[in-house]
Order: C-alpha cells, then structure tokens, then sequence
C-alpha cells in the first residue's frame, strides 16, 4: 500500500502576501510484518493468567480497531498468537504491541515481502 502525503506551506513576504505554494509528496510503503506472541511460563497461576488474559484481550481489540490489522488469531499448538500488521516502520509496531503484550509475552516479528514482490526481485535480479 503506498501513501501520499501532501503539505501546502503558505510564506507571508513583506507588506503584501504572496502566496507560495509548495507541494511536497513524501512517498511512504507500509510495512507488512509478522508477529507471533508467546505467553511467559512463568504466568501459570490462576490469578497471573487472569489479569493477563484481560490485558492481552485489551491489547488484541486495540491492534485489531487501529486500521493496522490484516488478520491474525489464536495458535493452537500453543498459549500464543499471530498478527499480520502493516505499519510504516518498527516504532510504531511497537507501539501497537503495547506492555501489555511486551511485558507478558515472549514476541517476534517478521517483515513480509509479498509473492508479487519477490517474483519481480527474480526478475530484475536472475541467477
């Protein structure tokens, strides 16, 4: 997905305005990446998994109402999750995530480059 940014900036000069008009495009390609989330073994007491279920809710309806979320759910081999988010860089990634699910959850993320992508890196780039 690309994003273009516009900003008009307007310059006062002297007694009389003149207005000047700067168009800036800043070009700016999301991000896709993977995040698997694993909860800490050491959250298995019934009054730790509680309050951590509720924050990890908390945080899963926040990613999932930010505009970010592509999909993502629940592992089932494990007390784990996954997200697909596409986002502009790692900072705001992070700040998707939140404490709540840094503080309680081992995480790794992945960029993604599609299969589109890739077949065009073949291209420009043969063995």
């Amino acid at each position: 997905m690309m994003i273009l940014v516009f900003f008009f900036i307007f310059i006062l000069e002297g007694s009389y305005t003149v207005i000047k008009l700067k168009l800036i495009i800043y070009f700016t390609k999301l991000m896709k990446f993977l995040v698997t989330t694993e909860v800490f073994e050491t959250i298995h007491k019934e009054e730790d998994l509680r309050r951590q279920v509720e924050l990890i809710k908390t945080q899963i309806k926040t990613i999932m109402k930010s505009g970010k979320f592509l999909t993502g759910g629940q592992l089932a081999d494990k007390r784990g999750h996954f997200f697909i988010i596409d986002v502009a860089n790692e900072l705001e990634l992070l700040e998707l995530l939140s404490r709540n699910i840094l503080d309680s959850c081992k995480v790794e993320s992945h960029p993604i480059v599609s299969f589109e992508d890739l077949f065009g890196f073949f291209e420009r780039h043969p063995v």
